[in-house]
């Protein structure tokens, strides 16, 4: 009888991390320190730092969501900075 570490698990298939253009779109936006996430209610709040949403637009270019053109990826992250403040609306 085969131990826990020495069982093989069936493989899984691997899923995409970001289902959506839009959730792509903010993890850019994340990982790209062009928004924040309100400590204590998280809610999305813009940094308005330009630098960030210069890095995320060229992010996008460089590598964009699979199967959709650059030009759709910075559309997409544009339609998402519109959804979100600059301030977290339970503060």
């Amino acid at each position: 009888m085969k131990n826990r570490s020495q069982r093989q698990s069936s493989p899984t298939p691997k899923r995409p991390a970001y289902r959506t253009l839009a959730g792509w779109a903010l993890g850019v936006l994340v990982e790209q320190h062009a928004i924040t996430e309100c400590e204590h209610h998280g809610h999305r709040r813009s940094r308005s730092d330009p630098d960030a949403w210069n890095r995320a637009r060229e992010e996008a270019w460089r590598n964009p969501f699979p199967g959709a053109t650059p030009e759709a990826c910075i559309a997409a992250l544009e339609e998402v900075m519109r959804s979100i403040g600059d301030s977290c609306p339970d503060c």
